[in-house]
């Protein structure tokens, strides 16, 4: 089983929205962005659809994406998280956010100058965290390497009913 160093994730603007994880599932299925299930103890990885790349635009010249999976080497794959509350995701490239009331940067959800509350959706992390209960990640695609078209994020917004953003996050 294979886990990303590099993922591009999916996630609603509204951190607290629950979203059902088999409704996200179908429609997911129904766009063939995602394909058969991954055998693993990740219940919720899948191999990537018939429709997966055209879904994503691919920036650069010729990005190597694997995307049949692969017993010791990186492939790309789908995987659909959530949890029962929000949850700060981030990683090793982490950029500081400004606190929108004393403008200090900070690396978490509370700042440590001025220990006024932060609404979450206010913070600006430039694509490298988020704050979600419910997102989908997809393994193996590099900083901006890959960017979700308007077929993929017009579908999530009117199936779910709440505006999707991504992120980049290297995990290990």
């Amino acid at each position: 089983m294979w886990n990303a160093e590099f993922k591009l994730h999916l996630y609603p603007v509204q951190p607290h929205y629950q979203i059902s994880p088999t409704g996200l599932k179908s429609l997911l299925q129904a766009l063939q962005f995602i394909g058969k299930p991954i055998p693993s103890q990740a219940t919720s990885r899948y191999e990537v659809g018939e429709q997966f790349l055209s879904c994503l635009t691919f920036m650069g010249c010729s990005p190597n994406i694997e995307l049949e999976p692969q017993a010791d080497k990186p492939y790309c794959y789908i995987e659909l998280e959530s949890a029962k509350s929000p949850h700060f995701i981030s990683g090793k490239n982490l950029k500081p956010a400004k606190c929108p009331h004393c403008k200090t940067s900070i690396k978490q959800l509370s700042c440590l100058n001025c220990h006024k509350p932060i609404d979450s959706e206010k913070l600006n992390w430039r694509k490298t965290a988020f704050y979600a209960s419910s997102w989908i990640s997809i393994g193996n695609i590099y900083a901006l390497e890959a960017i979700p078209n308007d077929n993929l994020l017009t579908a999530l917004e009117k199936e779910i009913g709440v505006k999707w953003k991504t992120a980049y996050i290297r995990h290990n």
